[in-house]
C-alpha cells in the first residue's frame, strides 16, 4: 500500500511492511451472484492481507507515526484482528504492544497476539453493553498522550491518522472497479466503512467532482444495531445485552462517526441480518467461491443476499462484497463449515474402492 505513501503524508522511508495492500478483486461465480441478467458483484480480498484481515493497513500505518514521531510502542483494545496486526507489526518493527482484549476474544486471534509477542490482558467488561469499551478507550487515548504511545484504536474518533491506511482500500478499489454501483460493508466499531467513505473522498470522488463515490451500504448482525441507532441520532453505547455471537462486530459503540455520514452522503443504507445468515454466507463462499473467511467477513455477503431477495439491488449493478478476515482465525466456525463433510477413517486396501465411488463413464 505504500506505492500511496504520498497521499498518506508519511514518508515511506519510515514506512514498515509485511506486504500489505493490493488484495485482488474476485468476481463471483456461485449461482446466487454475477449471473446474466443480474447485478455484477465482485469479492474484495481483504482476508489476504498478512495477519489475515484488513486491519494490517492500519497497523502498517500506525508503526510509520510510531517510527516518525518515536513513540514508546502501542496500546489499544481489540476484539483480535487488530491486535493480531499490530502484534506482527511490532514485532517487526521492534517496538512493544499491549493489548486489552475482549473477553470472548477467538482463540485462534489471540494465540496470533501471543505468538508476536504483544501482551494481552482479557477485560471482562469489553464486549458487552455496559460502556466499558468506551471507557477504556477513553482511558488508553489519555494515557497513549500523556507517556508517548500509540492508541491503536481502529476509528477516527481516537485515531484519526492511523486509520487512513484503511482509506487505501477505496483508492485500490477506483483502479480495479471504477464501474462500482454499491459497497458492502461489514461493521464494528464502523471505523472500516468510514474510512472507505474517507479514502473516495480523499481521491477527489464524490459531490460536485463529475463522479460519485458507489452507494455504501453498512451490514452489522441484528444482535448489535449501532449503526441504524446512530442514524436516528442515538452514538451512545448500546444500554442492552449484545445477543450476536459474531466476532469482531461485537462493538456495542461506535468509534468512528463518519461511518453514519458514509451512508448518508453515498445514498446507501443499513441492513441488519442474523448470525445464521452470516454462517450461510460464509459456507457459500467457502463452498462455491473457494474463499475462506471468517464469519464477520462474510456478514457483507449476507447483506448482499438479504437485499437481493429485498429487491433492492438493480440488475444493473456493481457490487463489491468487502471480506474482512480470514477464516483459519475462528476454528470453531470453521468446524461449524465442515460438520456435513466429515472426514472418513480407511485402510489402505480400500483407497481403490474410495476411487471408483467417483469414476466416471466414459
Amino acid at each position: 500500500m505504500w506505492r500511496f505513501a504520498e497521499l498518506l503524508g508519511i514518508d515511506p522511508s519510515v514506512s514498515v511492511s509485511l506486504g500489505e495492500g493490493d488484495t485482488p478483486l474476485l468476481n463471483a461465480t456461485c449461482s446466487r451472484l454475477g449471473q446474466p441478467g443480474g447485478p455484477t458483484a465482485s469479492f474484495k480480498a481483504e482476508f489476504q492481507n498478512p495477519t489475515g484481515s484488513f486491519k494490517d493497513r492500519i497497523a502498517a500505518m500506525s508503526s510509520a507515526i510510531i517510527a516518525r514521531d518515536g513513540l514508546v510502542g502501542a496500546i489499544g483494545t481489540s476484539s483480535g484482528n487488530g491486535g493480531a496486526a499490530i502484534a506482527a507489526y511490532g514485532a517487526r518493527a521492534g517496538y512493544p504492544v499491549i493489548l486489552f482484549t475482549i473477553s470472548g476474544i477467538v482463540d485462534g486471534k489471540l494465540q496470533q497476539i501471543l505468538t508476536h509477542g504483544a501482551t494481552a490482558n482479557i477485560v471482562a467488561e469489553l464486549g458487552s453493553a455496559t460502556g466499558g469499551a468506551l471507557d477504556a478507550a477513553e482511558s488508553i487515548a489519555a494515557m497513549a498522550a500523556e507517556q508517548g504511545w500509540l492508541a491503536f484504536l481502529t476509528g477516527a474518533r481516537y485515531a484519526p491518522e492511523a486509520m487512513r491506511g484503511a482509506e487505501t482500500i477505496a483508492f485500490e478499489l477506483i483502479e480495479q472497479r471504477a464501474t462500482a454501483t454499491a459497497i458492502y460493508v461489514p461493521i464494528g466499531g464502523g471505523g472500516l466503512l468510514a474510512s472507505i467513505w474517507r479514502g473516495y473522498r480523499r481521491m477527489g470522488v464524490g459531490v460536485g467532482a463529475g463522479q460519485e463515490i458507489p452507494r455504501l451500504i453498512g451490514v452489522q448482525p441484528t444482535g448489535c444495531p449501532t449503526l441504524n441507532r446512530a442514524l436516528e441520532g442515538k452514538i451512545e453505547p448500546l444500554d442492552e445485552a449484545l445477543t450476536t455471537t459474531i466476532s469482531g462486530l461485537q462493538v456495542p459503540v461506535l468509534f468512528d462517526f463518519d461511518a453514519t455520514t458514509a451512508i448518508t452522503d453515498t445514498g446507501g443504507h443499513v441492513v441488519e441480518v442474523t448470525d445464521e445468515q452470516a454462517w450461510d454466507a460464509q459456507r457459500i463462499l467457502a463452498r462455491q467461491e473457494g474463499l475462506f473467511v471468517e464469519p464477520a467477513g462474510a456478514t457483507a455477503l449476507a447483506g448482499v443476499l438479504a437485499d437481493l431477495e429485498a429487491h433492492r439491488i438493480a440488475a444493473d449493478d456493481d457490487v463489491i462484497v468487502i471480506l474482512s478476515g480470514a477464516g483459519h482465525k475462528d476454528a470453531v466456525s470453521a468446524a461449524r463449515l465442515g460438520v456435513d463433510n466429515p472426514p472418513r477413517h480407511i485402510k489402505s486396501g480400500d483407497i481403490a474402492s474410495v476411487l471408483a465411488e467417483f469414476e466416471v463413464s466414459p
